[in-house]
């Protein structure tokens, strides 16, 4: 869900992911739902069932559909599908408006939209992570061997190295790293179930079409999912793991930072109203709080495994309330995490990035 406030400009980029947003905005969306449209259009005609003509007229009509506003229709039907299907239907002959979508339900689409949204979101964030991890390399490289004084429970424990600290925020992030391609292949399933999660659409056609769909869209074929939001809530799970790993260091840059501690210098910084004296470590305190965020509406994601008997309305309306929210402050969080270590101009007491 975007937050209004927050996307109002008064707080710049801040807490917002442009590029993560874009991935969940209604054009990308509706692009992804008319893939999902065209490759069933497609099994459709692989399985003999409408003519070639009537497939490419269709297919046609799909990708040309132009920008359009479903809000009105999403208010009334609860979601943007069924009108989605009549504005591609319209005009066109029986035999046409028969090649689109016809043994297909509103969830197919919009969970294989889901899928491919996440997917490409996975993508974008693990670059940027594998970015990250290479930066914070550099820096244990450079001012590993510098002192800093260990803490234990906020209190000076024993002295150590500024590789002790750095080797802690790079050992978890290197883990989530190496889990994305396990949750890649969690993900990448296509959603066929029909009305009930029967898969039994197009009758005696039912397997081939969704074969189909799933390697036109570069997917994995599986039991249906109805009701099993386990590679969603997963894939929130990473996000809520890579966000924390990213706070800690928010927060442990944000402490060395300290006026009287002064275990670390960065590069800008954050003025105060009131303090001129103050330079206020504005990106790790953001990056906290976006940490923070994530891993409450990861609770509140979980909620959607709860889906009561064959299709849940509120249970799925979860999952498109909170899993953009939770992208969205990751990727904002990882872009920070990125400039803050970018901007450390001397970390320990005697040492340089």
């Amino acid at each position: 869900m975007t937050n209004t406030f927050l996307h109002s400009g008064l707080f710049g980029n801040l807490f917002k992911d442009q590029a993560i947003a874009t991935e969940f905005g209604a054009d990308a969306f509706v692009a992804r739902m008319c893939e999902f449209e065209m490759a069933w259009t497609r099994a459709l005609e692989s399985a003999g069932l409408i003519a070639p003509a009537d497939a490419q007229a269709a297919v046609e009509a799909i990708s040309g559909l132009s920008h359009r506003d479903f809000s009105a229709a999403s208010d009334r039907d609860g979601l943007p599908v069924p009108s989605l299907v009549a504005v591609l239907r319209d005009g066109k002959t029986d035999q046409v408006a028969q090649a689109i979508h016809t043994g297909a339900t509103s969830q197919d689409v919009i969970d294989t939209a889901m899928v491919l949204t996440c997917l490409d979101v996975l993508h974008n964030l693990d670059e940027r992570l594998a970015s990250l991890i290479a930066r914070l390399e550099g820096l244990l490289e450079a001012s590993g061997d510098v002192p800093l004084m260990a803490r234990t429970r906020m209190q000076a424990a024993i002295p150590a190295t500024v590789g002790l600290r750095v080797s802690s925020w790079i050992r978890p992030l290197a883990e989530h790293h190496a889990r994305t391609q396990a949750l890649k292949q969690d993900l990448a399933h296509v959603q066929v179930g029909g009305a009930i999660g029967k898969r039994d659409k197009p009758i005696g056609h039912s397997e081939i079409v969704a074969e189909h769909v799933a390697k036109a869209l570069g997917l994995s074929l599986g039991p249906v999912w109805h009701t099993d939001r386990s590679s969603l809530v997963g894939f929130g799970h990473w996000l809520t793991l890579l966000a924390g790993s990213l706070g800690k260091i928010g927060h442990d840059i944000a402490l060395m930072a300290q006026q009287g501690l002064d275990e670390i210098n960065l590069d800008g910084g954050g003025s105060s109203s009131a303090m001129p004296h103050k330079q206020n470590p504005v990106l790790a305190e953001a990056i906290v709080a976006l940490s923070r965020f994530v891993a409450h509406q990861q609770g509140l994601l979980g909620q959607a495994m709860i889906h009561e008997q064959e299709r849940s309305g509120s249970a799925w309306a979860l999952e498109w309330m909170t899993l953009p929210a939770m992208a969205e402050a990751t990727g904002a969080s990882l872009r920070h995490t990125d400039c803050l270590i970018a901007s450390i101009k001397r970390i320990g007491k005697s040492g340089k990035a």
